[in-house]
C-alpha cells in the first residue's frame, strides 16, 4: 500500500465548527523512531498499552517492531495490509494475502479460519487472544492464545476490539463477556461503540452533532463531549483522548482531550493511530516535504 495512499484514507471528519477552546494544556513534541536505511518510507499504525511497543511497515511492505525504540525488521508482507495491533510481549497481529497471523517466537504464526472463508484481525490483548472478523464482517472469530490452533465463532457482527478480561465489544453497541452474557450500552442500538480500550468505551450517536459520548463498562454513560471530534483514535486508561476533528482555518486535524479540556494538536501533516497509557500520541507524520517521505513517530505533551 502506498503511504500517500494510506494517509489519505485514514480518517473522515466533519467539516463543523469547534467551539472556541480554552489555551491549551499541551505543547505535543515528535519523537522520531528508525526506519531501515533504504526503505523508501514508513509508517506506524499500532502502540501496546504500555508504550515499549509499537509496529507498522515499510513502504515495500516490510513488517517493522520497535521495542524501546529499537527496530526489528520481522518480515516481508504481500497486499498492502495495515498492522492492526500489537501488544506487551511484542505480539504484532496483521494480514496479508496469505492469511491473518500473530508475529511472535520469531515468525509469522498463521492463524486457523473455516474453510472456504476469509478472515481479518481486528484487536490484541495483553494475554495474545485475538478478535477478527470474516469475510462480509457478520461473524466474529476468536483466537485464544492458549489454543492458537482452533477459534471460537460468534453469530455477532462488526468486533471492536477485545479486552484482557477476554470482554469484546461490537460496533453495535453491545459488549459480550467470555461467558456470553452481555451489556448493551445506554442509547442502544442509535449509537455504535467506535473504540474499546484502557476499559473505556467511546463511540457515536446517531443524528446528534456533537456526537461523541463515553460510556462505562456496564453500559452508563460518563460523558458527552461537547466539542467536534468525529473519529475517535484512541482513548488510554486516564482518559486521555486523540481524535479526528475539524478546525477552524486548517480543516481535517488531529486533536487530544483530557475529560472536556482541550490539549492541542500536534500539527500539520501527520496522522495518529494510536494512544498509550504512557500518554504517548503514536503514528507517523512527513519527515521531508520535498520528496513527501512519511516516517514513523511519538509525541508526547510538554
Amino acid at each position: 500500500m502506498r503511504v500517500a495512499a494510506l494517509c489519505a484514507a485514514v480518517i473522515t471528519v466533519l467539516a463543523a465548527a469547534v467551539p472556541a477552546q480554552a489555551q491549551t494544556a499541551c505543547t505535543w513534541r515528535p519523537t522520531d523512531l528508525p526506519l531501515p536505511a533504504d526503505a523508501p518510507s514508513g509508517t506506524m499504525s499500532a502502540a501496546s498499552p504500555d508504550g515499549r511497543y509499537f509496529a507498522g511497515q515499510a513502504e515495500d511492505g516490510l513488517l517493522l517492531l520497535w521495542h524501546d525504540r529499537r527496530l526489528t525488521e520481522l518480515a516481508a508482507t504481500e497486499g498492502g495490509y495495515r498492522v492492526a495491533g500489537v501488544n506487551g510481549a511484542g505480539h504484532v497481529i496483521s494480514n496479508d494475502d496469505t492469511g491473518v497471523f500473530v508475529y511472535r517466537d520469531g515468525a509469522k504464526q498463521y492463524l486457523p479460519v473455516p474453510a472456504g472463508r476469509t478472515a481479518y484481525v481486528r484487536d490484541i490483548n495483553e494475554h495474545g487472544d485475538v478478535v477478527g472478523y470474516l469475510d462480509g464482517a457478520n461473524t466474529t472469530i476468536v483466537w485464544k492464545a492458549a489454543n492458537p490452533a482452533a477459534y471460537e465463532l460468534i453469530q455477532v457482527a462488526n468486533p471492536v476490539a477485545i479486552d484482557d478480561e477476554g470482554r469484546i465489544a461490537f460496533r453495535s453497541g453491545v459488549i459480550r463477556s467470555t461467558d456470553g452474557t452481555t451489556v448493551r450500552i445506554a442509547g442502544h442500538p442509535a449509537v455504535r461503540i467506535e473504540k474499546f480500550q484502557g476499559g473505556r468505551v467511546i463511540g457515536r450517536v446517531d443524528g446528534q452533532f456533537y456526537s461523541l459520548r463515553e460510556w462505562s463498562l456496564t453500559g452508563a454513560v460518563v460523558r458527552d463531549y461537547k466539542i467536534s471530534p468525529s473519529s475517535p483514535i484512541g482513548i488510554n486508561r486516564d482518559g486521555l483522548l486523540a481524535s479526528g476533528y475539524f478546525k477552524p482555518g486548517v480543516g481535517n486535524a488531529y486533536g487530544a482531550w483530557q475529560g472536556s479540556t482541550f490539549l492541542g494538536d500536534p500539527g500539520p501533516n501527520l496522522h495518529i493511530l494510536a494512544v498509550t497509557d504512557t500518554g504517548l500520541l503514536a503514528g507517523h507524520r512527513q519527515w521531508r516535504a520535498e520528496d513527501n517521505f512519511w516516517g514513523p513517530s511519538t509525541w508526547a505533551c510538554s
